[in-house]
């Protein structure tokens, strides 16, 4: 975990070495074990780091090449197949001058050049500076785990970990990006590249770039096979290969110089990490890092309380596990994290749990936290497997399975998504194009979006998506692929790492490790739905390593009542009577109220309805505070300095008392 920054001026004036300084201070955060600068003419990098590593107590950055290559290097990430990089590193012929990570990118560049990021296994972010080519070569993780964002233009590049850095440079002229304006106000995210700002892109996950004097040049170096089949004649032959990678997942993760916890909350996923990792720790596997698990507890009539499944896990793993008590941060948190990063807040259920449990596993000494993140992405099937159904004209299997599919996800209604997708595909091409226009007009936006604004920006076009160009093998394949590919999964992805890496930790999601990720989507659906139970292939892999409760669970906990109690805890009812955003034009503040009335009404009545209003009630309450803090000129009161989350922070989540935005 580290920042980085870089200034690489097209126009070849020297570097300011006041810009970069100020760029590389912005993300201190994320770096409190060092500070490094490297300046060549038009060329500067910028780097802050954070030991969580063995390898890195001996790192300096930015990394220079000591040889005739002339590359210098910043990385912010960790390999996870250090070994089998490094033979192949020295097969090669080169030398590694140190065993840290930063070198192993550094020699894996100057062997295979633009291919190096292939052979990464890991989450990164890094940029090396090629002198002999004259050019800045960037790269990013598979899934976009690691951030990077830059901005261009005719005089310079500039690139960094975060927005600020690059809001903060005198010469760019912030204007909002109305598309994602609108994609942010939906809740539903589909750009991997653009951001809240015109101008300032995000580099796509899986891919990288070359930055020249003449011109920037993008590529993607990995990309699933939609080809690619794994088949055993037995359920225990893909149990085993599925738990072998599983296991390695889990094992790289435990490389710490320090502490390493995890989140438990006692679903499938966060569960079987903490099993595995207990599990590798008893068998001298791994080093032993003094693992502890943290876990929040809630009122017990709430969706979310998991305690009894979280006892039965630490019990049966025999780890200690630390229980946080709940709260939500108020206002003052909101209109911090909007000043602060000139950017989208973190959302409610990533600020109401993840923030204290880091808070306390930081204060007792930890500085890597392993996830469960990427189960359900990965592994859960359910609905994607009632469209394959159809297409399989299997309709007696179909209907049995989208009953059962509604009472286990609590979707109110599977089967317009398996229409859309299993069905339609089957009729005859002009009642197929007729049948999708039909669904295209259908297509509704939330009333709190502005009809003439969503038409100006061609919203809905832009919700569609692009489709994969390569056919899969199954919709429920598609689907997978599109769902961690899309903006729906990569923005989140940011702002999670972003709140994290402020209390100086490090998040690791061994079910995002890329060989976990090729073989779930070379799978068949039967190994993850099967006979009414999502996972089934984790299920059967984790039978003798979990309690059996947490083994049939069939309803995970839901967390969606942390965003009607922030936005009570906000005072959203009477915020959405003064927005910003409507005078511009971007939501119908009719509308709005509408929409917070029908879910407050939905919320007492306990109809998971509910949570249809949530997200894009929310997207307006949070774009209202990043319009304030980027555009209004509004100063930051003494009370919105930037603070630890402290429990004087914070609202009790079950008294929440509102609060006014203005």
């Amino acid at each position: 975990m580290s920042g980085i920054a870089g200034i690489f001026n097209l126009d070849g004036q020297p570097v300011d070495p006041a810009l970069l300084a100020r760029m590389t201070a912005a993300v201190s955060d994320r770096g409190p074990d060092g500070v490094g600068h490297w300046i060549d003419g038009p060329v500067g990098l910028g780097h802050r780091m954070l030991h969580t590593t063995p390898e890195s107590l001996d790192e300096k950055q930015p990394l220079s090449d000591d040889g005739n290559t002339n590359l210098c290097l910043i990385f912010d990430g960790r390999i996870d197949n250090r070994d089998e990089l490094r033979a192949e590193i020295e097969s090669k012929g080169a030398r590694l001058r140190s065993d840290t990570d930063a070198e192993i990118v550094l020699r894996t560049y100057e062997i295979w050049g633009e291919a190096c990021p292939r052979k990464i296994i890991g989450d990164f972010a890094f940029a090396i500076w090629d002198g002999r080519n004259r050019q800045l070569f960037c790269a990013r993780d598979f899934l976009g785990i690691k951030p990077f964002y830059y901005y261009s233009d005719a005089r310079r590049f500039l690139f960094g970990s975060e927005l600020q850095q690059l809001v903060a440079d005198p010469f760019f002229q912030p204007t909002p990006n109305e598309g994602v304006v609108g994609e942010y106000l939906t809740g539903s995210l589909t750009s991997t590249e653009e951001t809240l700002y015109r101008g300032i892109l995000r580099l796509t996950p899986a891919h990288y770039l070359v930055v020249r004097r003449d011109g920037i040049r993008k590529g993607r170096y990995w990309d699933i096979d939609p080809t690619k089949e794994i088949k055993y004649r037995t359920d225990r032959e893909y149990s085993e290969h599925f738990l072998s990678s599983f296991q390695e997942a889990v094992r790289c993760r435990l490389r710490s110089h320090g502490r390493v916890g995890a989140h438990l909350s006692g679903g499938m996923d966060s569960s079987s990490i903490v099993a595995m990792a207990a599990l590798l720790l008893r068998e001298g596997r791994a080093v032993d890092c003094g693992f502890e698990t943290f876990s929040m507890t809630y009122p017990s009539d709430w969706p979310c309380d998991e305690r009894g499944y979280i006892k039965a896990v630490s019990r049966m793993c025999d780890v200690k596990t630390n229980f946080v008590e709940p709260g939500l941060p108020g206002r003052s948190y909101y209109i911090e994290q909007a000043h602060k990063y000139q950017d989208f807040p973190d959302f409610p259920n990533g600020a109401g749990q993840g923030l204290p449990l880091n808070e306390v596993a930081r204060a007792k000494g930890f500085r890597v936290m392993l996830t469960g993140n990427g189960g359900n992405e990965w592994f859960e099937g359910g609905v994607d497997h009632l469209a394959d159904l159809l297409r399989g004209l299997k309709f007696g299997e179909f209907f049995r399975h989208a009953r059962l599919g509604t009472v286990l996800t609590g979707n109110p209604s599977p089967l317009s998504l398996a229409f859309r997708s299993g069905l339609l595909p089957l009729l005859p091409s002009v009642v197929r194009r007729t049948g999708k226009l039909l669904l295209r007009k259908r297509t509704n936006l939330p009333d709190s979006i502005s009809e003439r604004f969503a038409t100006r920006i061609g919203l809905r076009k832009r919700l569609r998506g692009t489709e994969h160009g390569a056919k899969f093998s199954s919709y429920a394949q598609r689907r997978i692929y599109r769902l961690v590919t899309d903006g729906t999964e990569v923005q989140p992805n940011e702002v999670m790492e972003r709140a994290t890496a402020r209390q100086g930790l490090e998040d690791r999601h061994p079910f995002h490790d890329r060989r976990l990720a090729e073989f779930a989507l070379a799978i068949p659906e039967e190994q993850r739905w099967r006979n009414g139970q999502t996972k089934y292939i984790l299920r059967e892999a984790m039978r003798d390593h979990l309690p059996e409760p947490v083994l049939q669970r069939k309803v995970q906990g839901d967390f969606s009542i942390l965003f009607v109690k922030t936005l009570e805890a906000l005072g959203a009812g009477s915020a959405f009577d003064r927005l910003a955003v409507a005078s511009l034009g971007w939501v119908e503040p009719n509308g709005v109220r509408r929409m917070y009335r029908e879910m407050t009404e939905l919320y007492a009545r306990n109809d998971l309805n509910y949570t249809t209003r949530m997200w894009p009630l929310w997207g307006v309450l949070a774009m209202e505070l990043w319009y304030r803090a980027a555009f209004s000129c509004e100063e930051v009161s003494s009370t919105h300095k930037v603070q630890a989350y402290t429990s004087e922070a914070c609202h009790s989540v079950a008294a929440a008392a509102p609060i006014s935005i203005a």
